[in-house]
């Protein structure tokens, strides 16, 4: 979820977002941004909760 709020609030990059993250690889913080997506998809409370 944080990375997801990051990547949405700033405007770093998926690089300097997994850096951020503890030197996480890009692609970790692409897949977190698109599960969340996912979910929010899925779940309404998701929804109404992370409204991004």
């Amino acid at each position: 979820m944080a990375m997801a709020l990051a990547k949405e609030l700033t405007n770093h990059s998926l690089p300097e977002i997994g850096d951020a993250f503890g030197g996480r690889d890009h692609t970790t913080v692409l897949h977190a941004c698109r599960k969340i997506e996912q979910l929010r998809e899925e779940s309404h409370d998701i929804k109404e909760d992370f409204p991004i």
